[in-house]
């Protein structure tokens, strides 16, 4: 797949950031039951969290393609069968809208979270963040990093997101930095889809447009 030429609307890059944050969640549920999950999907959700003031949209998703695994599962969410398939996956989904929602109206929090991030790019705010050759350790180490900012900031607000799985897994300091560090970058995502307009009574109202546009959007990755 390839989405180097392929051209999105304003409508379709807030399907595909409603995806991002479904793939936070995909990937969170995976480390919560199996204790793992791809690097390479890893990284493609983490990496909008370092920008915080992109140029466009492009930008914060540069190879749409990375994201098809959550473009594939909102899709799928969007019939009765899909959903109680993926009913862990969508109740984090969900869960990130709703703290997206509690962050925006916290602005210090937000400024702290800006300010933490701009610190822990290790070249200042232009270096490139989450490289596809980063070794295992870096990026456990940003995981640990956004994990703590995690902590530090969003986990206090009053709404918090239950994660079930295996409790090993869940108890593997690893696996639960890397399962919070992706809920922030899940929140991340779910502020851009805000800023493109979406909301989240359009989950009910248009899901049959939004199904159809991320089938649409799939199409144009395979040509």
């Amino acid at each position: 797949m390839s989405s180097i030429t392929a051209e999105f609307s304003d409508w379709e890059y807030r399907n595909i950031a409603l995806a991002a944050v479904t793939q936070c969640a995909v990937l969170v549920h995976e480390l919560a039951t199996e204790g793992s999950a791809s690097r390479h999907t890893m990284r493609a959700c983490l990496r909008p969290v370092y920008l915080m003031n992109p140029d466009s949209v492009a930008q914060v998703y540069p190879t749409i393609a990375d994201l098809n695994q959550g473009i594939k599962t909102l899709q799928h969410s969007f019939d009765s069968a899909g959903l109680k398939e993926n009913a862990e996956v969508v109740r984090y989904m969900l869960g990130m809208l709703v703290l997206q929602q509690r962050l925006s109206g916290e602005k210090a929090m937000q400024a702290t979270i800006a300010d933490r991030l701009t610190r822990l790019l290790p070249d200042g705010p232009d270096a490139e963040p989450m490289a596809e050759d980063m070794p295992i350790q870096a990026l456990h180490a940003d995981c640990s990093a956004l994990a703590r900012l995690y902590q530090d900031t969003i986990s206090k607000l009053s709404f918090r997101i239950h994660v079930a799985g295996n409790p090993e897994h869940l108890r593997d300091h690893v696996v639960a930095d890397q399962i919070r560090a992706l809920l922030l970058a899940g929140i991340r995502s779910a502020f851009l889809w805000h800023q493109l307009g979406g909301r989240r009574w359009h989950l009910f109202f248009y899901k049959k447009h939004i199904r159809e546009t991320l089938s649409g959007i799939r199409r144009k990755l395979i040509n």
